[in-house]
């Protein structure tokens, strides 16, 4: 019974599924006593029979351990990770016992063999709860380093996996220790179709946070002409804004973007201008007349993303990868430093054609964003008007840099927009959108508050502040005023907004 038991165990390390069928089918006795949930123990990294199933993504074996012998997808190994982990790696992630091959013959199979796996580890349920449900898998489990399944089937570019966890519930803003998102694990493995697939799925899904902030807002008041934005609120506003600007004008996400800051985030206002003169328009913006696309095609289907991947190194890296004829020699000068431009680097292809090695651009970029310019940063070629797309940025700077340069332009976004307002409390990072026209006003980004009712909004984390008044008067004198109304000193507090606001 031992050996049967060691060679089972073998076939299951080494991702033997015939042989492992063999030995358990004709083992009555190992049939009758294994337990898919039992640990190896240490020199094991704590492994189960099912996690092991699950790595390989062996059908039979896996669909036996779960619906006949009681298998729990939830049970963890030495690095917390699940069975569900285990078979999202796919075989193109090497793990720390060395099992795997980073090679496979047949990716694409394996990828659906492993989606057959993981809908059956979906399907499966457990005990029953005190609330008369069934535990069921967890999807959004977190290893040791914060990875949820959903991040190593991005990284291992399992298109199939990816859908089926996005299907059920995965969450696209889960993020790890190294504060990567699925998204971020596809496209730093290369998977470039699949990072931009996830991100459009960001762009148009909603965080399940911004959803229970929503419900907060409509439990409190739903007639609040009013709602409390967090950072990730305003990035998904901004990237609605500028797809649905694209997706009008038949243009380029940078293209489009560009215009609306040139325009003061406000579309109306963009709109007129293009429709008067749109050539005029673009250059006043610092970008190329867009090219319409061709016919029979929609504009979502050749536009790229907003926050395209960063440009991945060539494949040629090193002088013994590549034969240099003499006439490949002659490189182009840097137009800053007077250097030549080595063949070796990654080319910053800027629309205007202007040519600058990458130290160059990383300086200048780095200046610009440090300077609070980051909202308009041009070409650096002397009296060149050519906007520097975002992807140029985001594939040169730092990451550290990229997420400044991300906090400047959604700083500039609210600051433009007429509807949305900073909250003046010291440290708060949320702002105020208005989100209803009073009856009594001409612009659509203004409010005509309801009579007898105080023009104090609320960012979401209980800092009141005037929308009126604004930076005339401070959260904590609001605060007063909230304490004077619970007493009942209505006609105090109206009186005192009413001549703060004539005075305005």
């Amino acid at each position: 019974m031992g050996n049967t038991t060691t060679k089972f165990r073998k076939a299951l390390i080494n991702g033997d599924e015939n042989l492992a069928c063999q030995i358990y089918e004709n083992n009555p006795q190992l049939k009758e006593s294994l337990d898919p949930n039992t640990s190896y123990g240490e020199p094991y990294q704590h492994n189960t029979p099912l996690h092991y199933a699950a790595r390989h993504g062996m059908n039979r074996i896996l669909g036996t351990f779960l619906f006949g012998r009681d298998g729990n997808p939830n049970k963890r190994n030495v690095h917390n990770e699940t069975s569900m982990h285990l078979l999202c790696m796919g075989p193109q992630i090497m793990i720390s016992e060395g099992a795997l091959h980073p090679r496979l013959a047949r990716p694409v199979e394996d990828d659906f063999r492993r989606a057959d796996c993981l809908q059956m580890i979906l399907r499966w349920k457990g005990a029953k709860l005190d609330q008369g449900e069934y535990e069921r898998a967890a999807i959004d489990a977190v290893d040791n380093k914060k990875n949820t399944p959903l991040h190593y089937a991005a990284a291992s570019g399992m298109k199939a996996c990816v859908e089926l966890l996005v299907k059920h519930g995965g969450d696209l803003f889960a993020e790890n220790e190294n504060k990567d998102t699925p998204c971020d694990c596809a496209e730093k493995q290369h998977h470039k179709d699949l990072a931009l697939n996830l991100e459009s799925q960001m762009v148009f899904s909603r965080d399940p946070e911004a959803e229970e902030i929503e419900a907060e807002y409509a439990a409190l008041d739903k007639r609040e002409p009013y709602e409390g934005l967090r950072p990730q609120d305003l990035r998904r506003l901004k990237d609605m804004l500028i797809v649905e600007t694209a997706d009008m004008l038949q243009a380029p996400l940078f293209t489009a973007e560009a215009l609306l800051r040139a325009h003061d985030w406000d579309r109306e206002k963009l709109l007129e201008a293009w429709m008067s003169n749109p050539e005029n328009c673009c250059q006043r913006s610092g970008v190329q007349m867009p090219t319409p696309p061709p016919s029979g095609y929609n504009a979502w289907d050749t536009l790229p993303s907003p926050r395209t991947p960063r440009t991945t190194r060539s494949s040629v890296t090193s002088p013994d990868e590549i034969s240099l004829s003499p006439g490949d020699l002659d490189t182009s000068l840097c137009d800053i430093c007077m250097c030549s431009i080595s063949v070796f680097e990654d080319p910053v292809d800027m629309p205007c054609g202007h040519d600058f090695c990458r130290g160059c651009w990383e300086s200048f970029l780095n200046l610009k964003i440090q300077e609070g310019e980051a909202h308009n940063i041009f070409c650096p070629a002397y009296d060149c008007f050519q906007l520097v797309p975002v992807d140029i940025i985001e594939s040169v700077v730092s990451k550290e840099m990229d997420k400044r340069y991300l906090q400047f332009d959604i700083k500039a976004f609210v600051e433009n927009n007429p509807a949305i307002k900073w909250c003046p409390t010291a440290g708060c990072e949320r702002a105020v959108r208005l989100t209803k026209q009073g009856s009594n006003t001409s612009g659509s980004d203004t409010l005509s508050f309801p009579l007898l009712r105080a023009p104090a909004v609320d960012c979401g984390k209980g800092h009141l502040f005037c929308w009126l008044v604004r930076d005339k008067m401070t959260s904590a004198f609001l605060t007063v005023f909230k304490e004077m109304f619970s007493l009942g000193l209505y006609i105090v507090v109206y009186l005192i907004l009413f001549l703060l606001i004539k005075k305005i």
